[in-house]
């Protein structure tokens, strides 16, 4: 007897093939062939194309998957909430970001879009990580009255880029590399965010405005 084989959902079927997508493309580049996807999925070239229309279209689904679905938008309203101490929202907000981004086909689909000249990683840092970028500057410049005198906005952008990437670079380490990292994860998170607040602290002569580890600092001096 013939069992009737079953009809998957559309949806279903489409997220099964970008699933597949998003684990091709990490491992053999942006430019790799559509033909050969369908080959690893079991599946005809024709089918990728009645769902998608086009390879631009599996990789703005892919774009989805891999990048918006991580990014929460209530992060960027928690790092302006001037109720509690700049550090902690950073801390917050760079546990809360590293936890989503620690996956190696999330670094290797940034590298390989990059590689390949693909808009992807592009996109997703003109529409996510730059809002990003300049909520933290803002609040810098508040936390420590930072002026343009004080510092250039272009010099401003680059240490807040600093920061960022040092947490990209240090998936590259782990997931591309090999090669080992910190395992306490809030600790790596809370020192970069110290010495990061420290620096602007020494520029602008100031401490930063409710800042624990500049407390500590501080009564330890004068106890010394």
């Amino acid at each position: 007897m013939t069992v009737a084989r079953r009809r998957l959902d559309p949806e279903v079927r489409a997220q099964m093939i970008v699933d597949g997508a998003v684990e091709f493309f990490a491992k053999r580049g942006f430019n790799a062939q559509l033909k050969d996807l369908a080959e690893d999925l079991g599946i005809s070239q024709a089918l990728i194309f009645t769902y998608f229309g086009s390879k631009q279209g599996l990789l703005d689904r892919v774009y989805d998957h891999v990048y918006t679905s991580r990014w929460d938008p209530s992060w960027l309203e928690a790092l302006a909430n001037r109720s509690r101490p700049l550090e902690h929202r950073l801390v917050s907000f760079y546990d809360a970001y590293l936890e989503a981004i620690d996956d190696p086909v999330w670094i290797k689909i940034v590298l390989q879009s990059g590689l390949a000249g693909n808009e992807l990683t592009r996109r997703y840092v003109s529409a996510r990580v730059e809002a990003q970028i300049g909520r933290v500057m803002e609040e810098v410049r508040h936390e420590f009255g930072i002026t343009s005198d004080i510092l250039e906005e272009a010099d401003l952008h680059e240490r807040v880029w600093d920061l960022q990437s040092s947490f990209t670079w240090g998936l590259v380490r782990k997931h591309i590399w090999q090669l080992p990292i910190m395992e306490d994860s809030n600790r790596l998170v809370r020192g970069r965010i110290v010495f990061f607040l420290a620096g602007f602290s020494k520029l602008a002569g100031a401490s930063p405005k409710g800042s624990p580890y500049v407390a500590a600092k501080n009564n330890k001096r004068i106890r010394s």
